[in-house]
């Protein structure tokens, strides 16, 4: 698979088989986060991989998901993930680190489609829930945790036309709205 071919097929993925996630792919995704750019080089981000069955309920119960689907929706039991990496930054290392997050994000989703996997970033979470779990120290900023899994779900990505809500067919798949080219690209002038 080509990078343009990965960048368009990556989607969020919410629902996912029930299929562990080998250790050593996950160790892959972060070592794509590592070597992500760092603004000035400062390299403050820091990674839990989360793996074991009964942490990974723990996490997944501090979790709010798709916030356009209403009423709240979540992954049933049998889509949950079966994996989860804790982005960590730490603050104090770099006044950049929240550019550096997504840079790294991204790297861990475009590699992880090149696997057949799927992931969520998801920034709405129980942080508190978090530290304590993992005894995360004070210094570092929880930012985010990014759900990782086989994907049981093909998102399609369709024409903006009225509202940038996602939203799910009676079929159930997932309708992600995007801008047109012609309406967000302006070359030598706006």
């Amino acid at each position: 698979m080509d990078v343009e071919e990965a960048i368009r097929i990556r989607r969020s993925i919410r629902r996912f088989k029930q299929k562990p996630v080998p250790v050593e792919m996950l160790e892959k995704l972060v070592d794509a986060a590592r070597v992500a750019p760092s603004g000035a080089n400062l390299q403050p981000l820091e990674y839990i991989v989360v793996t074991d069955a009964s942490l990974c309920d723990r996490v997944f119960e501090g979790l709010k998901w798709a916030g356009y689907l209403k009423p709240e929706w979540r992954p049933p039991e049998d889509e949950k993930p079966s994996a989860y990496i804790v982005v960590l930054a730490d603050k104090q290392k770099s006044p950049y680190y929240e550019v550096d997050i997504g840079l790294a994000a991204e790297n861990i989703m475009l590699l992880a489609v090149e696997y057949g996997l799927g992931c969520c970033v998801l920034r709405n979470i129980d942080k508190d829930e978090i530290r304590s779990l993992f005894s995360v120290p004070d210094y570092f900023y929880i930012d985010s945790v990014i759900a990782v899994g086989y994907p049981a779900e093909k998102p399609v990505v369709e024409e903006l036309r009225e509202s940038v809500e996602y939203w799910r067919d009676e079929q159930g798949t997932l309708h992600v709205p995007k801008r047109k080219l012609k309406d967000i690209l302006h070359i030598n002038r706006y």
